[in-house]
Parts: structure tokens; sequence; C-alpha cells
């Protein structure tokens, strides 16, 4: 087989796989064509030998070309721990993440995030859009890592001014006024623009954590600089009933109230909504994340993702820090619609394969506010694509495309991350630095980091709870 890195070696080449996923659906006769980084020409073999006679192909037998996948939700300061939610109640960020972040210096930040973002780029991840409230070193800490790793960053920062959570979690709020809110915002927002991988994100923590004046004006402050303003909303039951309480509204209305919902806007989560909110969405051409790990392995109720995709609302797809694996998060998305709403109506399309594809590449780029840069196999944006191996016995023979993407491709079929027309994974291993050197001199300072942090697990480990059970056979016996 022909080594992609003598493939992918220059500024201009073009690819004809077995397969090419563009908008329009699989295509089976088509050449891609990159250049300096973008793709400048998607067309069929018959068109492309017409128009670039000078131009070489490079046929990939029993390959395919996809759009690289897009995690619109994702915290980089939780790579450490992520076993330790095994078993969890409800809640985990309270006794786990938030004990985990704060422990982390900015070494630390660093290397979690290049730990995750080689996680993600492993599993097929060409950009990820992360959520934290950051200061200036840390924001530095976590660019740094997506630089060394070349990996697109949504990056944010953002603050808090109500500290509705600070009996449970003995947090202090990062916000001493408004002003210094904007200021550390607007350094974040110039952070952000010195590179070109990079792009600017403001946020709130969600509801319980900013009053209406922060939500209008970071929001505002992000609209007016293009940027994505980013809030957890409607995700858990906790959060809904708080709102409701202290505000008398629900969490997305109350958004809504302080103006801070738009086209700019990306809302977490989306799993408790009324038909009032959905529409609240979609007049206001807000943003979603779909994030059904997270659903499976926090207890968070299940989206509504097919009627989101059914009324027209701009959705992505994200990890929340479960596992970065794009396939199995495309998997996970088709089973808990299927399971939450088309069994119990008898429907067994359950939005089809298309609507999760197309979510987790164009859709997370949308929202993400890359729509215009990346997410799609067609001219003018950025040559971000997977190059897979379509010969293997899971997908052999091919009848449909992208129900096998869905629900039988796996991460060992990866043979190419590409972004920017650069090759920055072959094989799961990254092209540019040692990844297993990194993993072996960082492990130590990752253990640490887990075991001196003030996290609370009420499960406890697998095999206790193994301990018991058969003691209590044994009783019963």
């Amino acid at each position: 087989m022909t080594s992609l890195s003598d493939i992918i070696d220059g500024s201009i080449y073009a690819l004809a796989p077995d397969v090419l996923l563009t908008p329009d659906g699989p295509q089976h006769d088509s050449v891609i064509l990159v250049v300096d980084g973008q793709i400048t020409d998607v067309a069929t073999r018959a068109e492309f030998s017409a128009s670039y006679s000078d131009i070489d192909v490079c046929d990939l037998r029993g390959q395919a070309i996809i759009p690289g996948f897009i995690d619109a939700h994702i915290h980089l300061g939780q790579g450490f721990g992520k076993a330790i939610i095994g078993g969890e109640p409800a809640q985990i960020w309270q006794r786990i993440w938030i004990p985990l972040e704060g422990n982390l210096d900015p070494e630390l930040v660093y290397i979690s995030a290049k730990w995750m973002l080689l996680e993600a780029l492993r599993g097929g991840f060409t950009a990820v859009v992360n959520f934290a409230i950051l200061n200036l070193e840390n924001a530095k800490a976590i660019h740094q890592a997506a630089i060394d790793t070349g990996i697109r960053l949504v990056s944010s920062t953002g603050a808090v001014d109500k500290a509705a959570y600070d009996d449970v979690t003995g947090s202090e709020t990062q916000l001493r006024d408004l002003d210094f809110a904007y200021e550390r915002a607007e350094g974040h927002l110039d952070l952000c623009n010195a590179h070109k991988r990079i792009y600017p994100s403001l946020c709130v923590s969600g509801v319980q954590g900013a009053s209406k004046e922060l939500i209008k004006g970071l929001s505002g402050l992000a609209a007016n600089n293009g940027a994505l303003f980013q809030i957890h909303a409607n995700e858990h039951i906790p959060e809904v009933h708080a709102s409701i309480v202290e505000y008398g509204r629900r969490p997305i209305e109350y958004i809504a109230d302080a103006e801070g919902l738009g086209i700019h806007t990306l809302l977490h989560h989306g799993s408790l909504v009324t038909e009032a909110e959905i529409e609240l969405i979609r007049t206001t051409e807000s943003g979603v994340s779909y994030n059904p790990v997270a659903s499976l392995w926090k207890g968070d109720a299940v989206a509504p993702a097919t009627a989101y995709a059914e009324r027209g609302v701009r959705m992505g797809m994200g990890t929340d820090s479960t596992r970065s694996d794009g396939f199995r998060m495309l998997d996970a998305a088709e089973a808990c619609q299927r399971v939450a709403f088309g069994m119990r109506v008898n429907d067994y399309s359950a939005g089809a394969a298309w609507t999760w594809v197309e979510a987790a590449t164009q859709g997370s780029a949308d929202v993400a506010g890359l729509g215009d840069v990346t997410g799609k196999l067609a001219k003018g944006y950025g040559a971000d694509f997977l190059i897979l191996d379509m010969n293997q016995p899971e997908t052999m023979p091919s009848w449909d495309f992208q129900w096998e993407l869905v629900r039988l491709y796996n991460r060992d079929q990866i043979r190419g991350v590409v972004i920017d027309g650069d090759l920055v994974m072959k094989d799961g291993r990254a092209t540019a630095w040692d990844q297993d050197q990194f993993l072996k001199d960082e492990l130590p300072k990752a253990v640490s980091a887990v075991e001196t942090a003030p996290i609370v697990r009420r499960h406890g480990p697998s095999t206790d709870h193994r301990q018991t059970t058969l003691e209590r056979r044994a009783r019963d016996q």
C-alpha cells in the first residue's frame, strides 16, 4: 500500500479514493484537488482530466475520504481522570472535574490539552471547541498544545459573577466585576487572532453562574468581534429546577431574556427542552451541541436531536470529554435517538445515518463558527479530512456507506488525518512529534494531578462492587 507520506508531501496533490463523501453524499468517481492547504476542486475523474491534464492523480484504491469530525464540546482539562467517572452518580462535575481542573497549573494544563488533542486526532477529529474559563497563562498553554499537535481549536475564556454552586464545590467566583470580565475577554480575542488555526470564543458556565448583565455583555462582545459565544443550557434536572426556582424561567428562556441567543451562540446539551425552547433556538438561529455519550455516561437526558434536525435547528455534536472517538460518537448518537425516541413510535430510521454524519462534520463546523472554513469536502474549504481503509471485514462488502460510518467503521481504520492539507496523523500516530516519548514523560505528572486533587468518588473501583456481589451471593445460598 502506498505510503501516505509520499502522497501528501507537497503544496499540490490530487487524490482519487474509491469513495469521496461530499455534501451531496458519497461519490464513487471523484477527485479532490488540494492546493496550499485548501480544497480547490472536487470533480469527476473525466472532468478533472480535462481541466488539469498537468496534475497527476493518486489513486487510493480500497480507501475512502470523508470530512474530519469536529468536536463541538470538549473540556481540555479533564483528560487524566476518565475512568474515575465509571459508575458515578450524576453531577460528576461537582465532585470530580472542578477539583481536577482546579489542581492544574499552566504546565499541567498544557499536558492535559496535548494529551486530549492527541486522543481527538486518533479518533478522527480535526477540530475541537474547548469550553473553559481561563486566565491568560492557561489559555497560552492550551494554544501551544493545539499548535504542537496541528489541530484546529476554538478557544474560550469567560467569567462567572454568580456563585450558585459554591455550597457544593467550595469554589469561589472567578469574576471581580464586569470590567474585569471584558478586559479578560478582549485580551483573549487578541490572543486567539494571532494564530492561523485558533479561533476565539467567549463563554459563561451557565445560567446559575451568570447574571443577565454578564450574559448580555459577553454575548454582545462575541457577536461584535465575529467570535462564538458558548453556554451550558438545559443539561440536567438540577440546573433546570434551580433556574425555575431562582428566576421563574427555564434556562434557555433566561438566556433569551438576557439577549444571549443568536447565530453566534452555541448552547451545549439542550437535553431537557420544551417545544417553546426549541422554537427559541430555531427562530434565533442559535446552535446546539448534541452530546450523546455524555447522556449515556453522566445520567443526563437524551437531547431531542432528531427533532432538532427535523425542525431545522443548527446542530453539531460533541464528546463533552467522554471519549474522543468520532465513530463511537456517531454510533451513540443514532443509538440514543433510537432508544429514547424512535422505538416508542416504531421509527426504525431514527434520523437515518446521514443526519449524524452531517451533524458531526458540517453541522459542528457551522455551530462552532467555522462553517466557511471546514466541515465539507468542497471547493474553497480547508483540506481537513480522514483517509479510511475500506478493506476490512467489518466494512466489506459495502452497501450503504453512511450507515457503515455510523455503525461499522472503527478508529483503527483511519489511515490518515489531514488538516490544512498537512498529514498530521498516519495510522494512528503523530507525524511531527514523538507521541510515545510525550506519554512516557508526562504520565507520572498525569497520575499525580489526579491523586493530589480533592476528588470525591462515590462509586469506587469496579472490582470493589464485584466482591460485594460475590459476598451477597454467598449469603443467599
